[in-house]
C-alpha cells in the first residue's frame, strides 16, 4: 500500500469516527493494516479509535506498536499516554506525555494531554504551567481555555476560572463544557439558582452531558433541601413549645401558634419555589437515584401538615406527640444525609 493509500484509509476512518461509526472506522484501518502492517499512521489512528470506544488495553498495545516503528511520533505518544491512564497506569502515562511534550515542543495537543494528566495526578501547579504553554501555542482554542479554567478551579481560584470559561464562550458560545463548569463554580459559591440554570443550559447544548448534569443538579438540590430540613426542625420545635404552652394554659400559646404558622408558610413557599426551579422530568430522574432527597421532601410535607394542624387548633396532646416525632424524623434524616453526603 502506497503512502497515498494509507492517507486515504486514515481519512476515511476519521470520517467514520467523526460520524461516531467507530466499528466501521476500525474495520477500515484493520483492512489497511493487512497490506501495510508496519504503518505507524494506521496503528496510531487505530489506537485513537480504541481510545474513543474506551478499549484502553487494546489502545495501549496498538499505540506501543506504532511507537516501536516511529519512536518520536507525537500522535502515537498522545494515544499511548491516554491509553495508559485509562488502564490505571497514571505514572507511566505522565512519563510518556512528558516525553511527547518535550519531543514536540510546538505541538499544542502534546502539551494539552500532558496538562490534563497532571491535573488528574493532582499536580495543578504543574498543570497550570503546562496549560500556559498550550495557550501560548494556540490562544484562540476553546478547549485550551476550558482546561485552563479547570486547572484554576482545582487551585481554588474560582473567579479566574470562571473568566477562563467565559473566554471559551466568547470564542464558542455553544461550548457546553464551559457553560457546565461555570455552573459548577457558581454551585461552589452557593449560587444555587444560577448554577441550576447553567446545568440545564449545558444539557441542552450537549445531551451527552446528561448524566453529569443530573449528578450536579442532584448536588444542588441536596443543598437546597438541607434548608428545608432546617425549616422542618424549626416547625417541629415550635409545635412542641406551642402544644406544651396550650396544655399548661400559658399566655404564650397564641404567640407560639402564630410562630408555627409563619414558619410553616415559609417552608411551604420555599418548597414551592424549589419545585419550580427544576423541570418535573429532571425531578423524576434525580429522585429515582437519590432516596435521601425523597426523605427530605417527605419530611418537609409532614412538617407543613403538622404545622397546619397546630395552627388550626388540633388537640395539644396529639400535636405535641407529632412535633416530637417530627423532631426525631429531622434527626434521623440529617444523620442519613450526613452518612450519604447528601
Amino acid at each position: 500500500m502506497t503512502a497515498g493509500d494509507v492517507d486515504a484509509a486514515v481519512a476515511l476512518a476519521c470520517a467514520y469516527a467523526d460520524a461516531k461509526n467507530y466499528a466501521r472506522a476500525e474495520q477500515v484501518l484493520r483492512d489497511a493494516l493487512t497490506t501495510s502492517p508496519d504503518s505507524a499512521d494506521l496503528l496510531a489512528n487505530l489506537a485513537r479509535i480504541q481510545v474513543l470506544v474506551e478499549d484502553y488495553p487494546s489502545a495501549a498495545s496498538t499505540a506501543y506498536a506504532a511507537l516501536a516503528i516511529a519512536p518520536e511520533y507525537g500522535f502515537a505518544m498522545r494515544m499511548y499516554a491516554i491509553a495508559l491512564e485509562g488502564i490505571g497506569r497514571l505514572g507511566d502515562a505522565l512519563q510518556v506525555a512528558w516525553r511527547g511534550a518535550t519531543s514536540n515542543p510546538h505541538d499544542r495537543l502534546a502539551h494539552y494531554v500532558y496538562a490534563e494528566l497532571l491535573l488528574k495526578a493532582r499536580r495543578p501547579w504543574d498543570a497550570l504551567y503546562v496549560v500556559g504553554e498550550v495557550l501560548r501555542l494556540e490562544p484562540a482554542n476553546t478547549d485550551s481555555h476550558v482546561l485552563h479554567g479547570q486547572v484554576l478551579a482545582r487551585l481554588g481560584r474560582h473567579r479566574e476560572s470562571t473568566a477562563a470559561y467565559e473566554e471559551a464562550l466568547r470564542l464558542d458560545p455553544s461550548n457546553a463544557a464551559a457553560v457546565h463548569n461555570i455552573a459548577v463554580n457558581r454551585l461552589g459559591r452557593n449560587r444555587w439558582l444560577t448554577a441550576l440554570r447553567g446545568f440545564r443550559g449545558a444539557a441542552r447544548l450537549d445531551p451527552h452531558l446528561g448524566d453529569l448534569v443530573r449528578r450536579n443538579i442532584s448536588v444542588a438540590l441536596s443543598r437546597l433541601l438541607r434548608l428545608s430540613t432546617a425549616f422542618a426542625a424549626a416547625v417541629a420545635f415550635f409545635v412542641v413549645l406551642s402544644s406544651d404552652a396550650t396544655l399548661h394554659r400559658e399566655s404564650s400559646a397564641t404567640g407560639l401558634r402564630i410562630t408555627v404558622g409563619v414558619v410553616s408558610v415559609a417552608l411551604l413557599g420555599y418548597m414551592v419555589w424549589v419545585s419550580r426551579v427544576v423541570p418535573i422530568r429532571t425531578w423524576r430522574s434525580v429522585l429515582a437515584k437519590r432516596s435521601v432527597l425523597v426523605l427530605r421532601i417527605i419530611l418537609a410535607i409532614c412538617a407543613i401538615a403538622v404545622g397546619t394542624l397546630t395552627v388550626a387548633g388540633g388537640e395539644a396532646n396529639v400535636t405535641s406527640g407529632l412535633g416530637s416525632f417530627l423532631l426525631f424524623g429531622v434527626f434521623g434524616v440529617s444523620v442519613i444525609g450526613w452518612l450519604a453526603r447528601e
